[in-house]
């Protein structure tokens, strides 16, 4: 009998068959893995790109607004600014858009001059999300913008921007600055090529009457003012030092704490000190007075703060000494536990009432010479104002080198100045007068002072 070898069709046929099978799902998996993969992409990718433009419009937004308030514009003045920046300029619209200032989080919380913005925006919705039907993510992105110190020795840094003059001279005398000086008064006038300045408010920026002349290294004024040649370079034939049309400069001191009981304050109340005899020869300790008043005899302060309040600092005679002091001029109502009410103050105008407040006046040739403790907020003050303060400061007499040194710091105040010699004395302050006959001479002489500031991000 033959065998036929029989050919095993379903055998040989149905394995590739199989396999063709198992290739085709195989194939469609993978396909739609790799389309989902793709949209997981393209989702990722539009995440990364809404951030990436949300940050950059809210470090923008965050500048935008720092720089407004450096201007002294309105919180809602720098709210539009920002917006602005948001909307227009990088073309992100549909986010929620908060601004605080000064910031609500953060090492900057609290500080004035800063400025934190955030936002929150849902990213651009993508396949995958329309086919899943869930709601893009959102991104959120956050920045902090404000000013930071340079190094500058200004000398003479007039705040007041409501003020005409912000720097007046009505003397014949000379003032020499070995510095520079900032007013931010935004009267009208000519700019240093004599070209009109329209100005925000009437009178000149800074104003030279009588004879006299202004003496420095450099001059910036926010508006313009009546006689370009009375600002004279500090070294004759030097470049001329006056800018006019400058940018406000924000407060360098906006930040420094209210004295308490934690930062050195005494929290002893020593009355009222008036002294005129002539044959006095006492010594005053820090703490709490309401009043003091020397025109007479020999007077020795022991270094510390001292706190005024209510009443005022007179030292108009007798032989003065005092090293390593600061003066804290404020109202009845402060608390030197809790620094309270004048921590407070901020960027508020000086009340309008009659609420009793006292200034500063030194027409004698006492020596004063600032705080000194280098791990002090208060390293190198001198006379502080209460913010809202905005009684004047007279200082008046014919000092030496090293005999009156330190920061004078009056935001709202005038500040008159007359005499001779050289003070060490930089002042943060309202406005000036100058009215003097003779030659006064402000110098660093190595001494650290506040310093203007620059817009940066700092978070």
């Amino acid at each position: 009998m033959r065998l036929q070898k029989t050919n095993s069709a379903n055998g040989s046929s149905g394995a590739p068959q199989n396999r063709r099978g198992t290739i085709l799902v195989v194939t469609s998996v993978g396909a739609g893995a790799m389309v989902g993969m793709l949209l997981l992409i393209m989702e990722t990718g539009m995440i990364m790109d809404t951030r990436r433009r949300a940050q950059n419009a809210i470090d923008s937004a965050a500048l935008a607004a720092a720089q407004t308030l450096v201007r002294q514009q309105t919180t809602a003045s720098a709210t539009a600014e920002a917006t602005t920046f948001i909307q227009q300029h990088n073309g992100l619209a549909g986010g929620t858009v908060s601004l605080h200032m000064p910031p609500i989080s953060g090492p900057y919380a609290g500080r004035y001059g800063y400025c934190e913005a955030r936002i929150q925006k849902h990213s651009e919705n993508t396949l995958f999300s329309s086919f899943s039907g869930a709601i893009a993510p959102s991104v959120n992105a956050r920045a902090v913008a404000g000013y930071r110190s340079v190094s500058s020795p200004e000398m003479i840094i007039a705040l007041d921007k409501r003020y005409s003059p912000g720097l007046n001279c009505v003397g014949n005398g000379r003032l020499v600055i070995d510095g520079g000086v900032i007013t931010n008064s935004q009267g009208w006038g000519v700019d240093e090529y004599n070209a009109a300045v329209a100005g925000a408010i009437n009178g000149y920026a800074g104003n030279i009457g009588s004879n006299g002349t202004f003496r420095g290294r450099h001059f910036r004024i926010c508006g313009g003012v009546n006689n370009p040649a009375g600002f004279l370079p500090y070294v004759a034939g030097g470049d001329h030092p006056l800018k006019c049309r400058q940018a406000l400069v924000p407060d360098p001191l906006i930040n420094l704490p209210t004295p308490t009981v934690s930062t050195g304050v005494v929290n002893v109340n020593r009355g009222r000190v008036q002294i005129s005899s002539t044959g006095y020869t006492g010594t005053l300790n820090p703490g709490i007075y309401s009043e003091i008043n020397i025109s007479g005899g020999t007077v020795t302060f022991q270094p510390g703060i001292y706190v005024i309040t209510g009443g005022e600092l007179k030292i108009t005679g007798g032989n003065v000494t005092a090293n390593g002091v600061m003066f804290y001029i404020t109202l009845r109502d402060y608390n030197p536990v809790t620094g309270l009410p004048d921590s407070n103050d901020g960027e508020t105008l000086p009340p309008t009432n009659n609420a009793q407040r006292g200034g500063i006046t030194v027409t004698s040739n006492a020596t004063l010479r600032a705080y000194d403790n280098p791990s002090s907020p208060f390293h190198r003050m001198l006379f502080y104002l209460r913010r809202i303060n905005d009684s004047a400061v007279t200082v008046a007499g014919n000092a030496t080198s090293g005999q009156v040194v330190g920061t004078i710091y009056s935001k709202w105040s005038q500040l008159t100045l007359t005499g001779q010699g050289v003070f060490n004395t930089q002042f943060v302050i309202g406005n000036v007068k100058w009215s003097g006959n003779g030659d006064m001479t402000l110098s660093p002489s190595g001494y650290e002072f506040a310093k203007a500031g620059l817009v940066y991000l700092v978070e």
